[in-house]
Parts: structure tokens; C-alpha cells; sequence
């Protein structure tokens, strides 16, 4: 072979050479970039999962604070302060904020209507502010003993022993105020034997001043007890 051909040869086995590194430096770049993509497209992937659970934790959050801050009303019958077989209607509002226009409805009235009835009626009718953790009481059901016990010869005055369901509307104080709607019932009948304050002995072999004294302190412990139920 003639120097020329020499130099032929080496140029073109230089120009391979370089053509296949080339060909690597094009693959590594293609592979680099293709990561780089790749990385690109995960990271923003995650920022959109982190966005959306972050929304979902903001929604989260206004939920929990509008269920810890948001008034609870609760209706419940109790034992009466007017003593043993008598009960009391609570309103209850057991939250963080006040209950506004706080109104209340129910399937059952008694047929005629008593003074009891016409005043429980009255209430429910009334639309109120109850501030929370605040609550009101009222005659629900007079049955008192003895017979009879009242002018009239009635021994049971006020609202029907069968079981009741009482509605209760009202809403928050928020600027934006919601509205809240619930339904409790109202057992007399089914609530088993409802429990009533001793009041000691009998006092048996007291007199005079001594047993009225003894009879005055029986009543305060009752009523005592009674206000604390």
C-alpha cells in the first residue's frame, strides 16, 4: 500500500471512530435527558398529589372547626323539680356557640289542650337565641300523686306519655350561618323506672316542732337531689 492509501485507510478509521462516539455521546445525552424528563414529570406528579392533599387537609380542617365550634341542641325528659311522677322537658345546647332562631315542633299534642300543653306549645312556637353549654327546662308531664290532685279532679296534666319526636331547627351564629335540623324521641312510657331521691326515715316518734323541723329537711334533700338530675 502506498502512503496515500495509509492515510485513506487511517481517516476513515478515525471518522468511524469518531462517528460511533458520536453515536454514544447522542445515546447518553437522549438517556440523560429522558431521565431528567422523567424526574421532572414524577416531581410534578407529586407537587400535584401534595397540592391536592393539602386542599383536602384545608377542607378537612374548616370541616373540624365548623364541628367543634357549631351549637348542639338536645332535647331530653327529666325527672320534674314539682317532684316524684312529674317530668320536665331540657333543651340543651351543648356546643361552643350560640343556637339561633332555635325553634321546636312535635307529632304528638294532647287532645283537648291543657295549660301544661298550651305552654309547651308556646315554647316550641317561640323562636330563641340559646347560648351554649346553656339550657331550658319545663313542665313536660304533671302526674303527681293522690287523687285527685288538681282543682279539676285531673290527675295527669301536660303532654301525652307516648313515646314523642321532637324536632329541633335552628342555626349558627356565623356570618355565613348554617342551619341544622334534628330529630330526638321522647320515651316516657319505655324508659324503664326512672329513679327518685330518698329523703331519709320516716322520722317515726318525732313531734311538735321537732317533726317539722325533721319534715322541712326531707323536703330541701329532695329538692336538692331533684335539682341536680
Amino acid at each position: 500500500m502506498t502512503p496515500t492509501d495509509w492515510m485513506s485507510a487511517i481517516s476513515e478509521l478515525v471518522t468511524a471512530a469518531l462517528t460511533v462516539l458520536l453515536v454514544v455521546a447522542a445515546f447518553v445525552a437522549w438517556r440523560t435527558a429522558k431521565q431528567a424528563l422523567n424526574e421532572s414529570q414524577r416531581a410534578s406528579l407529586a407537587a400535584a398529589e401534595s397540592a391536592k392533599a393539602a386542599q383536602k387537609a384545608n377542607e378537612q380542617a374548616q370541616v373540624d372547626s365548623v364541628r367543634q365550634t357549631r351549637p348542639y341542641v338536645f332535647v331530653e325528659l327529666v325527672p320534674s323539680l314539682a317532684g316524684v311522677g312529674c317530668f320536665d322537658i331540657r333543651i340543651v345546647n351543648a356546643g361552643k356557640s350560640s343556637a339561633k332562631h332555635l325553634r321546636l315542633t312535635s307529632d304528638r299534642w294532647p287532645d283537648p289542650m291543657d295549660q301544661v300543653a298550651i305552654a309547651v306549645k308556646r315554647l316550641f312556637d317561640t323562636p330563641r337565641t340559646l347560648p351554649p353549654r346553656c339550657s331550658i327546662r319545663s313542665f313536660w308531664r304533671l302526674t303527681p300523686t293522690g287523687s285527685p290532685s288538681f282543682a279539676d279532679g285531673s290527675t295527669e296534666v301536660g303532654m301525652p306519655a307516648e313515646a314523642t319526636t321532637i324536632g329541633v331547627t335552628y342555626s349558627d351564629d356565623d356570618g355565613n350561618p348554617r342551619c341544622y335540623s334534628d330529630n330526638y324521641s321522647l320515651m316516657l312510657e319505655d324508659s324503664g323506672l326512672w329513679p327518685a331521691p330518698g329523703s331519709g326515715p320516716d322520722g317515726v316518734g318525732l313531734k311538735g316542732d321537732v317533726r317539722k323541723f325533721y319534715l322541712l329537711g326531707q323536703a330541701i334533700a329532695r329538692h336538692v337531689a331533684h335539682i341536680a338530675r
